[in-house]
């Protein structure tokens, strides 16, 4: 099947925006926006999400560290954005969204589901990280920040 056909069709795929963010044992933090992120299994709570081989975080998530997955509310592009450039890569922690005291997340998220790595599975460009839910916290309203058809959705 040709790439681009695949494309096309997933372009149709709405998803909520979340961005993963991790400390390393150095104390740097790394942050990227995913959208495939979906939740695994209740019993026990976890969650996957699937990180490209070429992102500053992949080499970070590795089996028992901590991770954060923060879905964004709709006021929160300026952080999708953020995330998701090499360019601001630099900046992403310049600013006053985070709270970086222990395992970083967004403040304000729409929600913020706090992990340990369980498992990591390599497939092609990509690793599936599992993750262990330790903890979450959300919003008391829907307000995500959707993404389809190359774009936020209102």
């Amino acid at each position: 099947m040709p790439k681009e056909q695949f494309l096309i069709a997933m372009r149709f795929l709405a998803s909520s925006v979340s961005v993963i963010s991790a400390k390393d044992s150095s104390g740097n933090l790394f942050a990227m926006t995913a959208s495939s992120v979906t939740s695994l299994t209740m019993d026990p709570p976890s969650i996957l999400v699937c990180v490209n081989n070429s992102a500053t975080i992949h080499d970070v998530l590795m089996k028992g560290e901590n991770l954060c997955i923060n879905i964004l509310q709709k006021t929160q592009q300026e952080i999708s954005n953020i995330c998701s450039s090499k360019e601001l890569e630099s900046t992403r922690f310049q600013n006053n969204f985070w709270d970086t005291s222990d395992i970083p997340f967004i403040k304000d998220s729409q929600a913020n589901i706090f992990c340990k790595v369980d498992e990591t599975v390599s497939y092609h460009t990509h690793k599936i990280v599992i993750g262990s839910v330790i903890h979450s916290q959300s919003a008391e309203t829907f307000n995500t920040l959707m993404y389809a058809d190359g774009g936020y959705l209102d």
